[in-house]
């Protein structure tokens, strides 16, 4: 399958910081644990993402994960206001703007067209609230142009272990039960995103839960203690 203006298809490649995809004219990091911890971002890890966008951090928008389907769209001539509000996807058409959302087994799916670019915060609370929808819809506002998603680490279906509440929560998705108590909410992701149209999807699929603790951090793995990875998305 082509990319998003007929190039060749890109794949990701590991960087310093974690896994990178470059589509178009868009960059995007799903950063490992070496990368440091943005739970609350330490120095480190923010100038690190710094040097890599050349994106100041007063110009990236992110805020406080309610796993809801909440969007913020910065639009040109607004300010970025770091967690100030509740949001769990970032929005915008902006090439001085790097949208992020921060993980530790939900997943964060980047997303983006032509002109304009999402990063999505994505656990079972937000997929079954239609958060990729919504962010979706607002992209498409600013970008009538076809999109391409990526999917970063998160809880797999090798140790997502959940109980029959959640299961009928997704009983629309039957593939997403491979096997007894667990679920699949990287294809739930995917088969929302095929179902809005985009088929051009990029799945690094790699389990935060099985990996080490200096690969990715995980939430369920250490008992919440445990630190963020994050899914950060701009234009070059």
């Amino acid at each position: 399958m082509s990319s998003l203006g007929g190039s060749p298809r890109p794949s990701f490649k590991a960087g310093e910081l974690g896994l990178r995809l470059t589509i178009g004219r868009t960059e995007m990091l799903f950063s490992s644990a070496a990368a440091g911890d943005f739970a609350v971002p330490s120095e480190q890890a923010i100038e690190a993402l710094e040097a890599l966008s050349h994106i100041d951090r007063d110009h990236w928008a992110q805020d406080e994960q309610v796993h809801g389907s909440s969007v913020n769209v910065v639009r040109a001539g607004s300010k970025p206001e770091p967690r100030t509000g509740p949001a769990d996807a970032q929005v915008s058409d902006r090439d001085d703007l790097l949208c992020a959302v921060r993980t530790a087994d939900c997943l964060a799916l980047l997303i983006t067209g032509s002109k304009a670019f999402g990063a999505v915060h994505a656990g079972w609370r937000g997929l079954s609230e239609g958060v990729i929808g919504a962010a979706v819809a607002e992209i498409r506002a600013l970008d009538e142009g076809p999109l391409a998603a990526a999917i970063g680490p998160g809880a797999r279906e090798c140790c997502y272990e959940v109980g029959g509440d959640l299961l009928d929560t997704f009983s629309q998705y039957p593939a997403a039960q491979t096997e007894p108590g667990r679920l699949d909410l990287a294809l739930i992701a995917r088969e929302q995103l095929l179902n809005l149209g985009i088929v051009d999807i990029y799945d690094c699929a790699i389990c935060t839960i099985c990996s080490r603790r200096d690969e990715f951090f995980s939430y369920r793995r250490d008992d919440g203690e445990t630190g963020r990875m994050i899914g950060a998305i701009w234009l070059n």
